[in-house]
């Protein structure tokens, strides 16, 4: 058995989704999905968190197939792993974009910001053209000197 296939088999002994794991990992799930598949070898610090999250030694990872032919991984009972937050998965998937995804997606949220600062009756609008003006009076203060 590969690494990979460690790594695929002590997840679906705890019942955990490639999601699931990458989340906890603080990967992307393409990222994990390349681990199992034998695409990409975890570094030793992946390999440690990946260990601690299942509840077992990197060696059982690194070697999970004795000589004899049977399997070393032992399989403690766990609780699926704590999910990031929104915040940490919003972060995530706009490092995956490209930029003109990255643009797209900075253009929504201004969009839906606005919204909801307009819904509690702030007006965006003339917050910005106060700010623009501040920005105008403060360098014609600065070209004065």
């Amino acid at each position: 058995m590969t690494i990979g296939g460690a790594l695929k088999t002590l997840r679906k002994a705890h019942g955990f989704t490639q999601a699931e794991v990458a989340s906890a990992l603080n990967l992307s799930r393409t990222s994990y999905t390349k681990y199992e598949n034998d695409v990409h070898i975890p570094n030793a610090e992946q390999i440690q968190l990946i260990a601690n999250l299942f509840g077992v030694s990197p060696a059982e990872i690194l070697t999970p197939i004795q000589s004899d032919g049977t399997k070393t991984i032992k399989l403690p009972k766990l609780t699926k792993p704590t999910l990031r937050s929104d915040h940490e998965k919003l972060l995530g998937v706009y490092d995956s974009l490209d930029e003109q995804s990255k643009t797209q997606l900075m253009s929504v949220a201004y969009l839906l910001m606005s919204q909801s600062l307009k819904a509690q009756g702030i007006d965006v609008q003339e917050m910005v053209e106060q700010q623009l003006h501040k920005i105008k009076d403060e360098g014609g203060e600065n070209n004065d000197d």
